[in-house]
């Protein structure tokens, strides 16, 4: 899915140490970063081709970068890998680390668990959800 089919975001797949390390840096030291698999999430609202006001234009490629990481976790997941999802970065770093004006959203760190963590309770559809007649 993505705001009139425009795929406004783009995916870096870091592989150098190097950059893996400024990265860890930037998301407030958090270890998962240097992870066997890293792919950062960044919005491209340039992409999006849509005569809207540039705060819409915006939004829409926020929306895409999220809805990118979040297929590309569910993937992970279906192929029996573990993921951690880090969305507290400081944006102008991660971007410096990747050589991009592009602002990333999220960082997706992915690999084959340590050990299998059971899920934290969720909460219930009948507080979720509010229906509205």
């Amino acid at each position: 899915p993505t705001a009139g089919g425009f795929q406004g975001f783009e995916i870096y797949h870091i592989k150098n140490p190097d950059v893996k390390m400024k990265l860890v840096e930037a998301a407030n030291n958090q270890p998962y970063v240097n992870s066997p698999v890293l792919l950062v999430f960044c919005m491209d609202p340039s992409r999006v081709k849509m005569n809207f006001p540039q705060s819409i234009i915006k939004k829409f490629s926020v929306q895409d970068a999220t809805l990118a990481a979040a297929y590309a976790q569910l993937a992970a997941h279906a192929l029996g890998l573990s993921s951690v999802w880090i969305g507290m970065i400081d944006e102008k770093k991660a971007a410096g680390a990747l050589g991009t004006t592009l602002v990333p959203s999220s960082i997706l760190c992915i690999g084959y668990p340590q050990k299998m963590l059971q899920p934290k309770p969720k909460r219930n559809l009948i507080d979720l959800i509010h229906v509205v007649q």
